[in-house]
């Protein structure tokens, strides 16, 4: 049970910082975006309304990859690019982050 209300208590939290970031973002105060990154991290992948936010937004830069107005598609095609990049990298990261784990634990296993 406490387990069911640590994870909704981070969920609630977690949209409070994505709301609170977004209105924050159209404001001077220019902590906004970390924010929203901050509750994007507390509610994770696993959410159906984070995955579906992010669906659509995939297409919808997809789309705006093949418009026919030059200045939208180059910029559509570079947010691609750097969304990859970023996606790649913490992929890397996550990749050593956990060989990292696994190592000691071999290492003591077999001494």
């Amino acid at each position: 049970m406490l387990i069911q209300a640590m994870r909704l208590l981070r969920t609630l939290v977690g949209w409070i910082c994505i709301i609170g970031g977004l209105l924050l973002s159209i404001s001077p105060i220019p902590f906004g975006f970390l924010i929203v990154i901050a509750g994007i991290l507390l509610v994770g992948p696993h959410d159906r309304g984070l995955r579906r936010m992010r669906a659509w937004w995939n297409r919808s830069i997809r789309s705006l990859a093949s418009s026919s107005i030059p200045l939208v598609a180059t910029l559509a095609q570079h947010i691609i690019a750097f969304q990859t990049s970023i996606e790649q990298h913490i992929r890397q990261w996550m990749a050593t982050r956990s060989a990292s784990h696994i190592a000691p634990r071999r290492a003591s296993a077999e001494e």
